[in-house]
């Protein structure tokens, strides 16, 4: 039929088109100039959740960091726990004076959403970034691979 590209297809006669396959000859002409009146679906599952923190001055107080990776972990936990969402993974997000940006995950083996699970595990991947003379701009957290579900009840 002389159809090479999507320009081709767009600018070809439809009727043709629909002689040879029916209904979608229709269709793949008017995919090709743009127009699709399919139903729009919208997604409103949460993939990720993240927060961070930009420091007013660069630092390398190893702890002032890491107490605020603290508190971002306890406002990423509490979101999740809000939604009712566990994740797995974990990511902190590091970036130094320089702008130089890093990201390290950790994907557990079980679903967590209790902000002293985060923060432990947020700590532990920071460490690795917390260098000797080098100070640090921004820390974030993000948490995903999401399972949603109700919290787990006490036995008493």
């Amino acid at each position: 039929m002389g159809v090479n590209t999507i320009g081709d297809l767009a600018h070809y006669n439809p009727v043709p088109l629909v002689e040879a396959f029916g209904v979608i000859g229709a269709q793949m002409n008017l995919m090709a100039r743009g127009i699709d009146r399919s139903e729009i679906e919208t997604r409103t599952e949460v993939k990720s959740i993240s927060k961070e923190t930009t420091f007013e001055k660069d630092i390398e107080d190893s702890e002032a960091i890491m107490q605020a990776m603290d508190e971002i972990a306890l406002a990423v936990a509490r979101i999740a726990e809000e939604q009712k969402l566990f994740f797995k993974t974990v990511t902190i997000k590091v970036r130094y004076e320089n702008f130089e940006t890093h990201t390290h995950s950790k994907t557990l083996a079980y679903q967590i959403n209790h902000h002293k699970d985060l923060q432990k595990t947020s700590r532990e991947l920071l460490k690795a970034h917390l260098k000797i003379n080098r100070k640090i701009r921004l820390i974030g957290i993000r948490v995903s691979n999401f399972v949603k579900g109700e919290k787990q009840k006490t036995l008493v």
